[in-house]
C-alpha cells in the first residue's frame, strides 16, 4: 500500500452501503474511555458466521489512511452475524504524522461498531498495548489468537493492512527473528521491524490458520508469498502491482459478508476482487495507471509448484535468446524483477522450438487460469493474477523461502539473472 497524497475517496456516493435515514439518526457514538481499557477476561460472545480481523499498522507514513479505513469499517461495523476486530497502531514523529483522534500513540484493539461519523472512531477500545511491535510476527499471532478466543466464529478472515513489497524487504537494514530473512510486510517505524515472508507463514501456523487472507499492501500476490501460506489459509487476495493508499471499500466488503454470511472463503475472495474493481472503474480516484487485484486458491500452490518445476527444468535448457526476449518483454511491476507468471510462460512457450517445453507451458498456463486464480482484475493487460521473481541480480535470500527449498524455480531464477537485465542500467 502506498500513495503520495490523501485521496478524498469517501466524500462521494455511499449508496452501496444502503444506510437509511432512520439508521443514521439512530447511530449513537459511544464515547471512548478516558483511559483505554486493558480488560481481557470477558467471556466469549456466541459464535457467529465470520470473525474478520484487521491488523492495521499505522506506525509509519500511512497513519492517516489507517484512520480513514477504520472509520470506513464503522459504516457497517459488527453485526449479529459478523464480528469485526481491528488492531491499530500509531506513533509520533514519522513522515505524514496525523494528529487527529487525540493524537494517541501505541496500539489499540477495537470491536468495530456501527457509526456514521467518518472523522471520529467511536468503536470501543477493548485492549491497549502501549509498546506492542506491529512489525513482530508474534504480535500478529497474539492478535489472531485473541480474536478467535474472544470472538469465535464458524470462519475467520485476516486482513493485513500496511506497506508491502512482495518477498523482498521493506527495510534492508532490518534483521528480524528469522536470521538473514529481512523481507516482508508491516513496517513498524517505531521499532524498525517488519514481518518477513517466512514469519508470515509461521504466524498463521501458530495462530491456527484462517479461512480467508488478504494482504492489503503493494506487490504481495507472488507465488513465493502464497506458497508460504498454502497450509494456513484457503484463499489469498492481494495485488501483483502497487496499490493506492485507499485500496478496498471496507464498508461494502463488510456489508457483503453480512448480506451473505454463509459465503465461504472463495466467495469472499471473488467478491473482494469485484468490489475493488467496481470502485475504480466507477471513478475511484487514484494516481496509479496500473491497478491489479486477484484471488488465488492457496491449496493449489503445491500443484502449481510441481507443474512449474517440470516447466523450469525444461526451460533451463531452452534457447537463451527466447528466455532473454521473454524476460525483457514480460509484464513487470513496480519492481522490474517481479513478472506476471502466466505472461512470462506464454512468451517462452510462443518462442521456443522445444515441443516438450511448449506442452509444459500450456499445462502451467491452463492451471493458472482454470484452477489457481479464481478471480482476477487488472486495469492494464497481461496481468493474470500471480507474479514471480525473475531477477537481474539473484538475491541469495531467495534460497531461504519454502518455495525455493521445495522447488527448482530458484535454479531457473539464477539462470535468468545471467541474461541481459529487464531494464537497462540507468533507466
Amino acid at each position: 500500500m502506498f500513495s503520495t497524497r490523501v485521496n478524498a475517496l469517501y466524500a462521494g456516493d455511499f449508496s452501496l452501503v444502503r444506510l437509511s435515514a432512520s439508521d443514521l439518526n439512530a447511530l449513537a457514538a459511544p464515547a471512548l474511555p478516558a483511559a483505554p481499557s486493558t480488560e481481557t477476561t470477558t467471556p466469549p460472545v456466541p459464535e457467529k458466521d465470520w470473525t474478520v480481523m484487521v491488523f492495521v499498522n499505522g506506525k509509519n507514513n500511512l497513519e492517516s489512511y489507517a484512520l480513514t479505513d477504520v472509520n470506513q469499517m464503522e459504516l457497517v461495523g459488527s453485526t449479529k452475524k459478523v464480528n469485526v476486530l481491528v488492531e491499530m497502531g500509531r506513533m509520533k514523529g514519522q513522515e505524514d504524522d496525523d494528529v487527529n483522534e487525540g493524537d494517541w500513540t501505541g496500539v489499540r484493539r477495537y470491536l468495530i461498531t456501527k457509526d456514521s461519523d467518518l472523522k471520529h472512531i467511536a468503536s470501543p477500545v477493548l485492549d491497549y498495548r502501549k509498546d506492542a511491535d506491529m512489525g513482530s510476527w508474534k504480535e500478529l499471532v497474539n492478535f489472531v489468537k485473541w480474536g478467535k478466543t474472544r470472538y469465535p466464529a464458524r470462519r475467520y478472515a485476516l486482513i493485513l493492512w500496511d506497506h508491502g513489497y512482495g518477498w523482498k524487504p521493506l527495510d534492508d537494514a532490518n534483521i528480524p527473528d528469522f536470521a538473514n530473512v529481512s523481507k516482508g510486510f508491516s513496517l513498524d517505524d517505531a521499532t524498525g521491524h517488519e514481518i518477513s515472508t517466512l514469519q508470515l507463514g509461521a504466524a498463521l501456523k501458530a495462530a491456527g490458520g484462517v479461512n480467508f487472507f488478504m494482504a492489503d499492501g503493494c506487490l504481495m500476490q507472488m507465488a513465493s508469498v502464497a506458497y508460504e501460506l498454502k497450509d494456513h489459509a484457503e484463499v489469498m487476495v492481494a495485488s501483483e502491482e502497487m496499490e493506492p493508499g485507499i485500496v478496498l471499500r471496507y464498508a461494502r466488503f463488510l456489508e457483503m459478508i453480512d448480506e451473505k454470511p454463509q459465503s465461504d472463503a472463495e466467495e469472499l475472495g471473488v467478491n473482494a476482487v469485484r468490489i475493488y474493481r467496481d470502485y475504480f472503474i466507477s471513478g475511484g480516484d487514484t494516481e496509479f495507471t496500473i491497478l491489479t487485484q486477484s484471488a488465488v486458491r492457496l491449496w493449489k500452490m503445491s500443484a502449481l509448484r510441481a507443474k512449474l518445476d517440470v516447466w523450469a527444468g525444461l526451460a533451463l535448457a531452452a534457447e537463451r535468446e527466447v528466455l532473454a526476449s521473454a524476460k525483457k518483454a514480460c509484464k513487470s511491476y513496480d519492481d522490474p524483477e517481479y513478472k506476471d507468471l502466466y505472461h512470462f510462460v506464454s512468451l517462452v512457450t510462443a518462442g521456443t522450438r522445444d515441443a516438450g517445453l511448449q506442452a509444459a507451458g500450456a499445462d502451467v498456463m491452463k492451471f493458472i487460469t482454470s484452477e489457481l486464480v479464481i478471480e482476477n482484475w487488472a486495469l492494464a493487460s497481461d496481468s493474470n493474477g500471480i507474479s514471480i521473481y525473475v531477477p537481474d541480480k539473484y538475491d541469495p535470500l531467495y534460497d531461504k523461502l519454502q518455495w525455493s527449498r521445495d522447488g527448482v524455480w530458484d535454479d531457473f531464477a539464477r539462470l535468468m539473472a545471467t541474461l541481459p537485465p529487464s531494464v537497462p542500467p540507468g533507466e
